[in-house]
């Protein structure tokens, strides 16, 4: 290698705003960046033309220890490391091979994500008002949920999010993105659900010209490769078919992928935020799903409890949702102690996006500024399960299970929307659930809809 080359290289390197290590196959350190003199309790000068294996110095073992790893596993490795200079660096090392596929070294770089050391502290001193619906309440639970989000943020972790829906997976997974040090780049929300099946590989790899009848000249960019540096959410993971998950279970081990059609792999950089309203049994049943993609994606796993589990929440997301919505159809209606109650006691099958929605009716079919119990009443009526007006009973014994239960309140609720709204479609709306969610508790609770009259 030529002078020339040497300071190219080191010109280079120094342009990055992260540390950078450069390394052989038995790693022996070659260059490094000025980052390493800057926020490193450590130099250049102790490290360039040594091997890891003679660097001990206590203070930066553990970061040096990324490079070990990488040569032993020939794969990119995540570490995080704080520093006792107050300095937290998220490391990432990557393994380079020659045309032949021979391991010849790679790249450490780190980031430094010391302001999230500091956000954390300022969250725990002082918790964090946020205007995102979902987050807004003073719980025990939703504290935990917020806890978590912080630190999910610090690392590109794989997160999986659990809840029920209506319950604001999306709201948090977007609080994961802002918090985290790809907040500049791309985010890229999926909702795998509202893909149709056979469309969903060529909407998520992207496809080459001529890959398939009505592909688009030139092909098409793939939603993974748009998010390429970034943040992909994968809501309603779960309803991504079989033979699918094993393609995307590839894509996430090798950090590639191929377009539909197409003979050349494209490298990939993504962090993977997924979403499912399935149970955690279910998420563990292979029949549901992939247990080594689960492994994959459920890293980082964040259950958002539901509404009726978070006291004293409800009150609060209600007074302002009504503040939202008199901004939004200039009223100035104000909720009395009287529905307050009412709130406070109801179970919120539908959660967050439930009360938004009862929230708004009140608001816009309320004649008083006063909201009082019998506008609350008359704008939940129609969410009422009924027959006759007698109300719905369900005669549990003791063997049911927690899931059983549940099913058998799907049964009715989703028997009696239908048969009311008379169409899936519209049946869906009312419950305050997308269209795929609802055929899939359909089968689930073995529902016949021709008996309904569909």
């Amino acid at each position: 290698m030529n002078s020339n080359m040497i300071l190219d290289t080191q010109y280079l390197i120094d342009m990055v705003d992260e540390v950078v290590l450069i390394f052989d196959e038995s790693g022996t350190i070659l260059y490094g960046n000025n980052k390493v003199d800057e926020w490193l309790p450590c130099s250049r000068a102790e490290m360039v033309g040594k091997n890891v294996r003679f660097l001990t110095h206590e203070n930066y073992t553990r970061g040096i220890l990324t490079i070990e790893e990488v040569i032993t596993r020939k794969e990119t490795v995540f570490n995080n490391v704080l520093y006792s200079n107050g300095k937290l660096i998220s490391y990432t090392g990557k393994p380079a091979f020659n045309n032949e596929g021979t391991f010849v070294g790679g790249v450490l770089t780190g980031r430094d994500m010391s302001y999230l050391v500091k956000l954390y502290k300022e969250q725990t001193r002082h918790p964090v008002l946020t205007t995102n619906d979902e987050l807004i309440g003073n719980s025990r639970e939703i504290g935990l949920v917020r806890r978590q989000i912080l630190n999910a943020a610090k690392t590109d972790a794989p997160v999986m999010i659990i809840g029920e829906s209506g319950t604001g997976k999306e709201v948090v997974a977007r609080a994961i993105y802002k918090n985290s040090g790809r907040a500049d780049k791309p985010f890229i929300a999926i909702n795998c659900s509202a893909i149709p099946m056979e469309l969903v590989e060529a909407e998520l790899f992207g496809y080459e010209e001529g890959a398939f009848t009505g592909a688009r000249k030139k092909g098409k960019k793939g939603l993974l490769e748009s998010a390429n540096g970034g943040t992909v959410f994968l809501d309603e993971i779960g309803t991504i078919p079989k033979h699918l998950q094993s393609k995307f279970l590839r894509v996430i081990q090798e950090n590639k992928i191929m377009r539909v059609g197409g003979i050349q792999e494209i490298d990939l950089d993504i962090r993977y935020i997924s979403a499912t309203n399935l149970t955690l049994s279910q998420l563990r049943d292979e029949n549901y799903f992939r247990q080594d993609l689960y492994y994959r994606l459920c890293v980082i796993p964040i259950q958002i409890p539901p509404l009726r589990q978070r006291t004293g929440d409800a009150e609060q997301l209600a007074a302002y949702f009504v503040e939202y919505f008199n901004k939004l159809y200039m009223k100035h209606t104000v909720l009395t102690d009287e529905v307050l109650d009412l709130i406070r006691t109801s179970t919120w099958p539908g959660n967050v996006r439930e009360l938004r929605n009862i929230m708004e009716r009140l608001v816009i079919t309320s004649d008083d500024d006063n909201l009082n119990a019998e506008d609350y009443k008359l704008v939940t009526s129609i969410d009422a399960v009924e027959d006759d007006g007698q109300k719905t009973r369900l005669d549990l014994d003791d063997s049911v299970t927690l899931d059983d239960a549940y099913k058998m309140v799907d049964q009715v609720l989703i028997t009696r929307a239908v048969e009311r709204m008379g169409s899936v479609r519209k049946a869906a709306k009312l419950l305050g659930i997308n269209r795929s969610t609802l055929y899939r508790k359909i089968q689930e609770s073995r529902i016949d809809l021709d008996k309904i009259g569909l």
